[in-house]
């Protein structure tokens, strides 16, 4: 079955998932949907399909079977609302949202009484090496989570304004707390705090600088998490500790969304790993059979699963006592 994909959002992550899609060749894509009519033109010299001005124009027109949906976060809950109205299935990145709360939790509502297919763009979830990194810790619990996420300031305007991204911890950081909710479990926040140099600081751009967090999943785990966006070598990383293991993961930020690495250290052994498949095609390979099978739990992430996560993000953003 060759499903017919439609997409809202023309910037480089879109770019990521038709790649992802055009590997796998089980859609084909209509109808674009971008911040300009020029960004969606340049999609669709390249990929094909019908550049559109307006989302309902491109449904109503294209009739596509599935969209993918990589827009700003202030934009994401009015472009769900639309997919979910005309019950069409839909992958989303991530955030849910920039700092709306009732939206999402609507929408995973409604999402949930009529069985529809949605997921969202965790990707590391798909990582080839998260079966063994699951497993291991299944037999030895994780007691401290440790990440950090130490990268430089994204380009897009848009990400530098809390109302429109949500800032580095719900929009980038995002990815370590939704690791630390898929391999220890669900969490609350025990403390936060945020740093922002108002010296330094420009008017388009009201972001913290750096955040760090203390966690406590409901195993008894801790955690400790913290971001900036003020280095120009990105570091991004994970340690897990368990009695008598410690397991790490990290990025190699400059070779690709798959660089991701895995290690095993029981104090005599070090078993070491690395991803092999892209992330975002097998992430999309489970979209689509979800689809297909109609199975809305058969995806990666669902909605209410991320709702989750990003709760947490906003929990860890309102304990700091400062904008994200």
């Amino acid at each position: 079955m060759t499903l017919r994909l439609g997409l809202v959002g023309g910037g480089w992550i879109s770019r990521q998932h038709l790649d992802a899609l055009q590997r796998l060749g089980r859609t084909e894509l209509i109808g674009v949907v971008a911040g300009s009519r020029a960004t969606a033109d340049e999609v669709t010299a390249q990929w094909g399909g019908t550049s559109y001005d307006d989302l309902d124009r491109m449904l109503e027109a294209g009739r596509p079977d599935v969209v993918y949906v990589a827009v700003p976060p202030h934009r994401a809950v009015g472009v769900a609302e639309r997919l979910v109205a005309h019950r069409i299935p839909f992958l989303t990145e991530k955030p849910l949202s920039a700092l709306d709360a009732e939206g999402p939790a609507r929408l995973a509502e409604v999402i949930e009484q009529n069985r529809l297919v949605v997921a969202v763009g965790y990707h590391l979830r798909a990582l080839d090496m998260m079966p063994e990194v699951r497993a291991r810790l299944a037999a030895k619990p994780a007691q401290l989570f440790v990440a950090r996420w130490l990268d430089s300031t994204p380009e897009p305007a848009w990400w530098g304004r809390t109302d429109q991204g949500g800032g580095q911890v719900v929009e980038q950081a995002t990815h370590l707390y939704d690791l630390a909710r898929y391999l220890v479990g669900d969490a609350t926040v025990v403390g936060a705090a945020s740093t922002r140099d108002l010296a330094t600081s420009t008017p388009e751009v009201d972001v913290a600088d750096s955040s760090a967090a203390i966690i406590r999943f409901e195993s008894g785990a801790v955690g400790s998490l913290a971001n900036t966006r003020k280095i120009s070598t990105a570091v991004i990383e994970v340690e897990i500790v368990s009695d008598g293991l410690l397991t790490r993961l990290s990025k190699h930020p400059d070779r690709g969304q798959g660089d991701w690495h895995a290690s095993f250290d029981d104090g005599t052994v070090i078993r070491a790993i690395s991803a092999e498949c892209d992330p975002y095609e097998k992430q999309a390979a489970a979209f689509l059979d979800a689809v297909e099978w109609a199975d809305p739990g058969g995806v990666l992430c669902t909605y209410e699963d991320a709702l989750r996560t990003y709760s947490l993000t906003r929990s860890v953003v309102a304990a700091t006592g400062a904008p994200g």
